[in-house]
């Protein structure tokens, strides 16, 4: 087993991975030192690996699945080496039928998808469970995706995508939902090219920019209100002091209980931010123990574990609601970035154009060759089109 390659691990991948599912099988002596060692190489593995503990034993349940009959008989060499290790002494019947039972059992835990106990509404983590239930593809769909249950995924065609979450059910577009055929947990799929619109059921109102997921409880509980955000949202919270209203991403978390912010938190990018219109949140980080109030109009920004608070005009950073796209001194990297999520394209971009900075607006709503024929015009720049969902931006000879 090599340290290193747990460096980045959520506590997901460490379900996922056998010497950690064999640790807290057998709990041996060996594999106990090991995992204790990671802790003290990579303390920020801490966190991560005792939420996997706590939801092996206590939020997840397992589908049956069989191994290959090599991985059996690898189980089973590591059972015997210990029966041996340990001295025991049994019958050769009863140490086969004590080896075969526990392979049994191994053959059901390793390498399995994790079903969540909808039950054990206590032990379920959010964030875990919204790690653990999306596959990067589906931003990459043509349809909006609304994950109400294990067994009921709603396919959303328009391109701006409306959800009202009512007593009764769900209006989703033209679909109704009944809310006893949901789970626990929704999910909201919003691909590239697509944007969404979410009326929870307490009455916040959120804006989701395209590639972005969403998971949040069909109900919100009677203490706290909280959602798990992985891409950009902004959301004007309806205002109840019993119960702060809770965003959590990969990188941090927001707290709040009545106010109009947005977030940026792609989980693919570097830089993660809060711009507050009005009201206040606290912010935390996953790599720091305090927290950081804002005021309106200051932008908190996160790039990779490095945190800073900054004066701006937060109403720039909402215009992609209304379909536009003001930006100042930003890298043609970044636009290009914006454009291919909003657009659901892709991009290629020259590296030796890529830093260029910029300023300006841009109208989404137009089509993608008119707004690539603006940019050109305004930056030393041209484009190529080579077909519906690819281009490629030169610099200008």
């Amino acid at each position: 087993m090599q340290a290193y390659k747990y460096k980045n691990y959520t506590a997901i991948d460490f379900l996922k991975d056998k010497d950690f599912q064999r640790w807290q099988l057998f709990k041996s002596e060996n594999d106990t030192l090991f995992w204790n060692d990671i802790v003290e190489k990579y303390s920020i593995l801490r966190l991560p690996i005792e939420e996997a503990i706590n939801l092996y034993k206590n939020s997840i349940q397992f589908n049956n699945f069989s191994m290959s009959t090599s991985e059996v008989s690898e189980c089973i060499n590591s059972l015997q080496n210990q029966i041996r290790r340990k001295k025991i002494r049994r019958t050769k019947k009863r140490i086969v039928l004590s080896i075969s039972t526990i392979a049994a059992c191994v053959a059901i835990i390793m390498c399995i998808p994790l079903i969540f106990n909808k039950n054990n509404k206590n032990g379920q983590d959010i964030s875990i469970f919204a790690q653990a239930t999306t596959d990067n593809n589906d931003l990459y769909s043509s349809d909006t995706k609304l994950i109400v249950s294990a067994n009921n995924t709603v396919i959303l065609k328009n391109i701006e995508s409306t959800i009202q979450y009512e007593e009764e059910g769900i209006k989703a577009d033209n679909n109704i939902i009944l809310k006893k055929e949901t789970s626990l947990y929704n999910q909201l799929i919003t691909p590239y090219g697509k944007r969404s619109v979410i009326t929870f059921s307490d009455g916040t109102k959120t804006w989701v920019n395209a590639g972005s997921k969403i998971t949040y409880p069909t109900e919100f509980d009677k203490e706290k209100r909280e959602i798990y955000v992985d891409g950009e949202v902004y959301i004007e919270v309806s205002e109840d002091k019993k119960r702060p209203f809770m965003i959590k991403t990969n990188q941090m978390n927001i707290e709040v209980l009545g106010t109009k912010f947005n977030v940026s938190a792609y989980e693919a990018d570097k830089a993660n931010s809060v711009v507050l219109l009005s009201g206040s949140v606290s912010i935390s980080s996953n790599t720091s123990d305090n927290s950081i109030i804002l005021k309106p109009d200051q932008m908190y920004s996160d790039i990779e574990g490095s945190h800073t608070v900054e004066n701006v005009d937060a109403g720039v950073y909402i215009l992609w609601t209304q379909g536009l796209y003001q930006f100042e001194s930003e890298s043609l990297a970044k636009i290009v970035t914006r454009i291919e999520r909003y657009y659901g394209i892709q991009i290629e971009c020259d590296t030796s154009i890529a830093e260029l900075k910029c300023s300006g607006k841009l109208d989404l709503k137009d089509d993608m060759d008119k707004l690539l024929e603006e940019l050109s015009g305004a930056l030393p720049i041209t484009y190529r089109k080579i077909n519906d969902r690819f281009y490629i931006i030169k610099t200008k000879s």
